[in-house]
């Protein structure tokens, strides 16, 4: 054993390995903790926008119909105004309202307007009052005073001016307006129409009831004029200017500002700009609807806690559901190694079962046992193969053997040929015989060379010519075995750059192997066809076919199915069709009995490769 030292030198540097369950239970949190944020920032940014556009839109709506409604409600004083200045009973300024008609006249003008008006009294030239809705204030002077804003009429004297408000203990602006002489000209003096300015303050009240919102209403220069309740108090009588803090154009986009001017930290504001009301052009006041964004926000901080809090308890399911997953894992893995130790030190031990829950371990569990198993049974095969290749070389021995019989029957055959009195048939029996003693003694010579193929001839050669020549040879044992030999030769052009001997021992060994297992009238089939550049070579029959499972096998060395086979055949038709660069397929046809299907690439019209 390495001493301490030497070990920590040797576990220097070295990577530190990762358990299966710190991996998965790495991989749960980073997975979950991932798709949480990124899916709570998408969700929280996407709530929030659609929040803020929704507000925005109610504070926009709801700051337009405010302006309108305060237009309308100085229209209707202004018109109000110019129609009493042109009344017969205005004409009692002359007389300094001796009769005290004028004064009854605005006093029930006031009474009938409830408390829209605090006071309505007219002056004479001098600026004394003549009349007034409460008498106490008959007698005293009131010279006209700067004006506020004016609002021209048709004509030059229908100009209403209003006064600055005046802010105390009851705001109030004043409408003045002059009377003109009935019976002269020029003007007997100024009706005034004190109007108070918590009317005002009561259409904004109104607009913000039962909610978080604040209304601020501006004059033309930015100027706080009114306020809402909730601003009043935080504000008392301050004077404010908001210009350059929010330009209050009509139609502009809400957004959210500063609002340390206002005693807030952030506010959505959505503003509108007067636009008048009928022959009232407006003041070019806006109205201001602010919201602060901490309760305006307030149902998306609480979906964002509760998304963290859910997201808390994903984690904590997720570690949970890693643990116990990567236990189950492990189990099995574990016992794979024990496996692989035992048998390794040789000793004889149960294989480990495959859970039935986990499908990718119970499999990588069964190929893991499969290994073993198969590396059990290639001890044996490894046996098997020195046993093979002994019979290999007894085979070459006796086939080379076989050539001495073969030379007889070539040189019997030679002399029953010479003889004068054979008939054609007798001639053409003894011609079948000298030829396939020939192609045997090729054949032979094929065996002795099958570890190492003889590399092929090539020269352009019709198919159609070595299939008739085939069948032709084949014709006496198929008729004998009552099978019907067919074609179907469909190829044009048929010319292969083959080597034609390779070519029919093919064709010999696919038609002789359907014609051993096909029964009394059943049928082979040569067929022939092209596909595109490549042309493809079929021998069909209507026996048993081929099951799936050994498709892969019949072209193994020595694997016959058949009794006195050697099981070289096909394996020497696969050899000539992949030194030929094809390619052969085992398959079932069209009648359920076995097609070899051979396709040949490459070759134009012309044959060549």
């Amino acid at each position: 054993m390495a001493p301490d030292g030497r070990r920590d030198k040797m576990n220097k540097g070295r990577t530190v390995p990762v358990t299966i369950n710190k991996a998965l239970l790495r991989a749960f949190f980073a997975l979950v903790l991932g798709v949480g944020i990124l899916v709570g920032a998408l969700s929280f940014y996407q709530f929030r926008q659609t929040l803020q556009a929704e507000i925005a839109a109610n504070l926009q709506f709801g700051a337009n119909a405010v302006m309108q409604r305060i237009d309308a409600f100085f229209f209707e004083r202004i018109e109000n105004i110019r129609i009493w200045r042109r009344l017969q009973v205005m004409q009692e300024i002359r007389v300094n309202d001796v009769d005290k008609r004028l004064s009854q006249f605005l006093s029930d003008l006031r009474k009938g307007h409830g408390d829209v008006y605090r006071l309505m009294f007219c002056t004479g030239k001098d600026g004394t009052i003549v009349a007034a809705s409460d008498p106490v204030w008959i007698g005293r002077v009131k010279r006209p005073g700067d004006a506020w804003l004016t609002v021209p009429g048709a004509d030059s004297d229908e100009l209403v001016v209003l006064e600055s408000p005046q802010v105390g203990d009851s705001a109030t602006v004043a409408l003045r307006a002059a009377v003109p002489d009935a019976f002269g000209e020029g003007n007997l003096g100024f009706i005034y129409a004190v109007l108070r300015w918590e009317e005002v303050w009561a259409l904004l009240d109104d607009a913000v009831a039962n909610s978080a919102r604040d209304a601020l209403l501006l004059d033309a220069t930015g100027k706080v004029i009114a306020m809402s309740d909730g601003l009043r108090g935080r504000q008392g009588n301050r004077e404010l200017n908001l210009k350059g803090w929010y330009s209050g154009s009509h139609g502009e986009r809400p957004d959210i500002r500063a609002g340390d001017l206002l005693g807030y930290s952030a506010l959505l504001v959505g503003g509108a700009a007067s636009s008048g009301y009928q022959r009232f052009p407006g003041f070019g006041w806006h109205l201001l609807m602010v919201v602060p964004t901490a309760v305006a926000f307030a149902p998306i901080w609480q979906l964002l806690w509760a998304m963290v809090a859910l997201l808390l308890l994903t984690l904590l399911v997720a570690g949970w559901v890693s643990t116990r997953l990567a236990a189950r894992i492990v189990q099995p893995i574990m016992g794979l190694t024990e496996y692989t130790r035992r048998y390794r030190k040789g000793e004889q031990s149960k294989p480990v079962s495959a859970p039935a829950t986990l499908s990718e371990v119970g499999e990588l569990t069964q190929a893991y046992t499969d290994m073993i198993e198969a590396l059990e049974r290639s001890r044996e095969q490894v046996v098997r193969a020195g046993k093979l290749a002994v019979v290999g070389e007894m085979a070459a021995v006796m086939a080379h053997e076989v050539r001495t019989p073969l030379g007889i029957l070539r040189s019997s055959a030679q002399l029953l040929e010479r003889q004068p009195d054979l008939g054609e048939k007798e001639r053409e029996l003894t011609g079948f015989i000298i030829s396939e003693t020939d192609r045997l003694n090729r054949l032979v010579s094929t065996l002795l060379e099958c570890a190492s193929p003889r590399a092929p001839d090539f020269k352009p050669h019709d198919i159609h010519v070595i299939a008739e020549h085939v069948l032709d040879l084949l014709a006496s044992r198929a008729q004998s075995r009552g099978v019907r030999l067919q074609r179907d030769l469909q190829a044009q052009p048929a010319v292969l750059v083959c080597d034609r001997e390779q070519m029919v021992q093919v064709f010999l060994n696919l038609v002789i192997n359907a014609l051993q297992v096909t029964g009394a009238g059943g049928c082979i089939v040569i067929a022939t066809r092209n596909d595109g550049e490549s042309m493809l070579l079929s021998v069909c029959d209507d026996g048993p076919g081929v099951p799936a499972e050994l498709r892969q096998r019949v072209f193994d060395p020595f694997f016959t199915r058949r009794e006195g086979g050697i099981g070289l055949g096909l394996t020497i038709v696969q050899q000539i069709v992949q030194g030929h660069r094809g390619e052969i397929r085992v398959a079932e046809s069209e009648w359920g009995g076995a097609c070899f299907n051979i396709r040949f690439d490459g070759y134009d019209e012309g044959g060549e490769p």
